[in-house]
């Protein structure tokens, strides 16, 4: 039963993979071990680049393992490798720093060192997107052509935080956000036209690194670890990139959760899809915009998805209607406030896709006087995984844990745990 439904999964993926390879979605497909990044051991974004990606796969699949060895009864699951361990970021978010060379400040690009002391000057990645890495670079030649200091958290003074990008996997459409900490950009609409053309003439017009559609500036007034603040303001283009998940599509934005590994997602989704029984009546906790509401809508009754991000939830909405789907509905606000009011709704499956922190005792318990059938928790951080287990453990067994790679030469490892109740046979 188990080889079958990984065999059924591997099909799945390739199948998913090839269709992309057909339409010229995927721009590179480097061999694993063949080059090591220039910033590898001193970037706190990789840690495996040295390694065999196999070998990379049995240690994160050991280190599960380890975790959850004290569970009895537990099926554990064989690791699902990514399609692609180079190259599949398709979102970026990097902070600007500086560099002092005398009495002059350079501004620097890139991620932080691994003991989070500075920002590296990046000139390549070898996780990210090409694409996106010839953005990065644009933009950092912009800002110091521009004079733009990069903001420094102590004195207050300076301007650009962070940036942020993200690149459709099915269309090729970038779209940029510009993090500042003040509104006031100087000579926005000329220093904008200048940043167009400076990306323009980086990545080309013949569309195979992708194109820009929107530049955005974000605003973050804030003294925060949150990159993205709550102000907006369209410098050029759009604010949105379209996406497809399957036969699904979808508008987003810079603040719009979505797997930064598009590969590996439709794996992902499948392993959930696999656990909904036929005319199910789910719950879709943590739902975003709607990614895995709809792609598991086909094999159910009814999909109720919970999302406290307006933006989110508004996106969510208007795929409804874009994608003509008529068994899937939306709530706004926090899951533990909108989850009792659904108490004796006749829900027999919960989706769970919580944040790293994972769900917290007051989900926990609110859930457990639900009475769910099933729960099928995705989570992206074991450690906060364990912890809800142990909470949830009055109630539910935890029947399997399936790891799956979405962040090939990281440590971070997707998890998706399925979850019986005890007092339903």
């Amino acid at each position: 039963m188990f080889l079958s439904r990984q065999n059924t999964e591997t099909k799945r993926t390739f199948e998913y993979l090839r269709t992309c390879r057909n339409r010229k979605l995927i721009m590179t497909t480097t061999k694993p071990g063949t080059k090591i990044c220039t910033h590898f051991g001193t970037c706190g974004g990789c840690n495996y680049l040295d390694i065999d990606y196999t070998k990379e796969l049995r240690k994160k699949e050991q280190n599960i393992k380890e975790l959850f060895k004290s569970y009895r009864h537990l099926e554990f699951r064989t690791i699902v490798p990514s399609p692609s361990p180079e190259n599949y970021r398709h979102k970026i978010q990097l902070p600007f720093g500086r560099r002092n060379i005398g009495n002059k400040t350079l501004l620097t690009l890139g991620l932080f060192n691994k003991e989070s002391t500075f920002v590296l000057d990046q000139t390549e990645c070898d996780i990210q997107d090409p694409g996106l890495t010839e953005i990065a670079l644009a933009v950092k030649q912009w800002a110091r052509r521009e004079g733009l200091l990069p903001y420094n958290e102590k004195s207050k003074r300076g301007m650009m935080k962070y940036l942020v990008a993200r690149k459709s996997f099915s269309t090729g459409e970038i779209i940029l956000g510009i993090v500042t900490a003040k509104e006031d950009l100087p000579h926005s609409k000329d220093a904008s036209k200048r940043l167009h053309t400076a990306i323009q003439n980086r990545i080309g017009k013949t569309g195979k690194l992708g194109k820009i559609v929107g530049i955005i500036q974000n605003i973050n007034t804030k003294h925060t670890t949150m990159a993205l603040g709550r102000e907006e303001h369209l410098l050029w283009g759009r604010p949105y990139i379209h996406e497809h998940f399957g036969k699904h599509k979808f508008r987003v934005g810079l603040s719009t959760f979505l797997q930064v590994n598009p590969i590996q997602t439709p794996s992902l989704y499948n392993l959930v899809l696999d656990e909904i029984e036929p005319e199910s009546r789910v719950i879709d906790a943590y739902s975003g915009i709607g990614t895995i509401s709809f792609w598991i809508s086909g094999n159910c009754k009814e999909v109720m998805g919970i999302e406290e991000n307006p933006n989110s939830h508004r996106t969510a909405l208007e795929s409804i209607k874009y994608n003509k789907v008529h068994n899937v509905r939306f709530r706004k606000g926090r899951v533990a406030d909108v989850l009792p009011s659904l108490y004796g709704k006749n829900y027999d499956t919960l989706v769970l896709d919580p944040p790293r922190t994972g769900l917290g005792t007051e989900v926990a318990e609110t859930i457990l006087g639900m009475g769910f059938k099933k729960i099928v928790y995705v989570s992206c951080d074991p450690m906060s995984l364990r912890e809800d287990t142990n909470l949830l453990a009055r109630q539910y067994f935890l029947n399997s844990v399936q790891p799956v790679d979405m962040f090939p030469r990281t440590d971070h490892v997707e998890t998706v745990a399925v979850f019986r109740n005890k007092n339903i046979t």
